[in-house]
């Protein structure tokens, strides 16, 4: 079913949300001060709303309908009291869910205090993502922080792990760490047994405390 986003910020990420959330089927509605930034991506984007304005004026949101949209997402980068201003006009005309993009810790914690549903810093989390994937550069695939301390991570089994199974893996008692599924080559993802063998190729989802991840190291398991 369609629904209805807003993307406040038609930068390099503002503009990948767009054009994903278009290629998803959604109604779509941009908008940025940069006139020239509009029209250059209503070539790339003939299906999507685009409007050159200033969405930190609370009654350019109101006259747009934003009231009406599912959700919207602030990411205008370094103009920080913009994306302040947005975010709040944005959750005072009741959108019931905004994502809001911060350049600093400090702007994070003022996103979350004027009501920012989800405050992302994309450069932080890629550069987390990168400092694991060097790491553990045979076995980390992918990161998701679950929030509140939490977190799961996909890896490649280790060369180490073939042939045994996840009981004599031993990983709960030695890094505090759940695994969650298994997905071996051509198969579906399972919730895998203690007896499960593991296999060349397999991928699992790893569960747990963050501070037990960025500790995991699967070649001492």
């Amino acid at each position: 079913m369609s629904r209805q986003f807003a993307v406040i910020g038609l930068g390099r990420l503002g503009a990948s949300l767009a054009k994903t959330l278009d290629t998803l089927g959604h109604e779509v509605l941009g908008i940025d001060p940069d006139e020239d930034l509009v029209q250059d991506l209503s070539v790339e984007l003939p299906n999507a709303h685009l409007v050159a304005a200033d969405a930190s004026e609370a009654s350019v949101l109101r006259d747009l309908g934003l009231e009406h949209f599912d959700a919207a997402a602030v990411v205008i980068g370094e103009k920080i009291q913009d994306s302040v201003l947005a975010t709040l006009a944005l959750k005072d005309l009741g959108v019931p869910l905004v994502i809001a993009r911060a350049a600093t810790p400090l702007h994070a914690r003022v996103l979350e205090k004027v009501g920012a549903d989800r405050v992302v810093q994309p450069e932080t989390e890629m550069g987390e993502q990168l400092a694991r994937s060097m790491a553990s550069p045979t076995a980390f695939l992918d990161y998701l922080d679950l929030g509140e301390g939490e977190a799961l991570m996909e890896i490649r089994v280790p060369k180490e792990w073939v042939g045994k199974s996840l009981a004599n893996l031993h990983l709960y008692r030695k890094s505090g760490l759940t695994v969650l599924a298994l997905k071996s080559k051509g198969r579906k993802g399972v919730i895998p047994r203690g007896d499960t063998e593991l296999h060349e190729g397999d991928v699992l989802i790893i569960g747990g405390p963050k501070e037990n991840l960025d500790r995991f190291e699967p070649l001492r398991v």
